[in-house]
């Protein structure tokens, strides 16, 4: 079977990113799709989380082990696309921001009772990925605001000053 998710942006309406993934593959597979396809680094945490109506969360695939038995967490590596999702219309969250809580949405849109992949397939790319970390997106706009807020500090020549204020020998003999 071959998996086709459709992956859109809150923050960004005009990003899609379309996938074709084999359902055996797992959601660590789905991860570094995912990751290459926005070009993230992949050196930040994430997390699927398998969602109900709504958006609610019904368990979370992680990439790291906790070492949690028992718990409603699943790890990447370990799960395979299909022993969790089987219907379109299923939906994750794909959290790839943990910090800010930034996420992709995921819908299962179809299944295709065909051969299987052997590689995974972006189909479709639309608009650019939103920043992977929002502190380094917020960082580059504040570098944009402080050369624009220093362009308009402009205090004059210092004749100017001492015309305004007069001198330093008046202001203390004044007193």
């Amino acid at each position: 079977m071959i998996y086709q998710f459709k992956i859109t942006s809150i923050e960004n309406s005009e990003f899609l990113r379309v996938i074709e993934i084999d359902a055996e593959r797992s959601f660590a597979d789905l991860h570094w799709c995912i990751q290459n396809c926005c070009q993230y680094a992949s050196d930040q945490l994430a997390s699927f989380f398998v969602a109900g109506d709504n958006f609610g969360i019904q368990k979370e695939i992680t990439f790291l082990d906790c070492g949690k038995n028992g718990s409603r967490i699943e790890v990447m590596g370990k799960t395979k696309l299909h022993d969790i999702l089987s219907d379109t219309g299923q939906r994750l969250l794909y959290v790839f921001d943990f910090f800010c809580d930034r996420s992709f949405y995921i819908e299962l849109t179809k299944i295709y009772m065909k051969k299987h992949l052997q590689e995974n397939q972006v189909t479709e790319i639309q608009g650019d990925a939103p920043a992977q970390v929002l502190e380094e997106e917020l960082q580059d706009q504040g570098q944009v605001i402080l050369e624009t807020e220093n362009g308009y500090q402009d205090y004059g020549d210092l004749d100017d000053y001492t015309e305004i204020f007069g001198e330093m020998e008046d202001l203390i003999e004044g007193d």
